[in-house]
């Protein structure tokens, strides 16, 4: 009977185990996985806005981890129709935590209006707490504006933002809600945009994902290109 009865009982034991190294070994969305130090993600968009309303455009990103902890990288996008035209740097730290971990994030942005002659200069620092079904960034933002000879430079932005998804994180597959008042290339105090978004495999070192963003119209915004809805589709690339 025992003889019968040891290997189901190995085996069990074993997808036990294996279920919980799989829980504590988190491999978060933004972490390196230990292989591939380098990532590209390049997406195109389209929406519409109540200023130049249809309009469409195309965005490229390189990180590069320099360690477990540490990454660099830099962005670039083009908006036809808004002719906006943005690169920016950025920089960080992954602090692990149990199963969570801490991302304290740097970036400076720059944003060209061409339309209206206008140079949008962003400097931001958050920190993300990740955990494998949610979460949520807080961190301050400046913005200054430049037209020709005058300047504006707005006081101090909050950045605030959250997500939940159906899956842990480390799912190959995954679709989730989000609210924040910032996005790729810009940040907002007063408005919350809203959306929902979608990962999936589609090679080993290859991935699909989607957005569809909603961004609603407020009262103190510099630029009403801002009050919009737009959607994204892209790929990600790792090696």
């Amino acid at each position: 009977m025992m003889e019968r009865i040891t290997p189901y009982l190995l085996t069990a034991i074993f997808l036990c185990c294996t279920t919980v190294v799989r829980a504590q070994i988190y491999d978060g969305q933004h972490k390196y996985d230990g292989e591939h130090k380098n990532e590209i993600t390049s997406y195109v968009m389209g929406g519409y806005n109540i200023v130049t309303e249809g309009f469409g455009g195309l965005e490229v990103s390189y990180k590069r981890h320099l360690t477990d902890r540490w990454h660099v990288g830099g962005d670039a996008q083009a908006q036809f129709g808004k002719q906006l035209y943005s690169i920016g740097v950025q920089g960080g730290y992954r602090l692990p935590v149990g199963l969570s971990n801490f991302y304290i994030n740097a970036m400076a942005l720059l944003n060209r209006y061409e339309r209206w002659n206008v140079n949008e200069t962003i400097g931001n620092m958050s920190v993300t707490w990740e955990m494998p079904y949610f979460h949520f960034r807080f961190g301050g933002a400046y913005l200054h504006y430049k037209m020709e000879d005058f300047g504006y430079t707005e006081p101090p932005i909050m950045i605030l933002g959250t997500s939940v998804h159906i899956r842990p994180r480390w799912n190959p597959w995954n679709i989730g809600l989000f609210l924040r008042n910032y996005d790729d290339y810009f940040y907002d105090g007063w408005n919350i945009n809203w959306g929902l978004n979608f990962y999936a495999p589609l090679h080993r070192d290859m991935q699909l994902f989607g957005e569809l963003n909603i961004r609603p119209a407020g009262s103190l915004n510099q630029l009403a290109t801002r009050y919009e809805s737009s959607g994204k589709l892209g790929i990600k690339f790792v090696w």
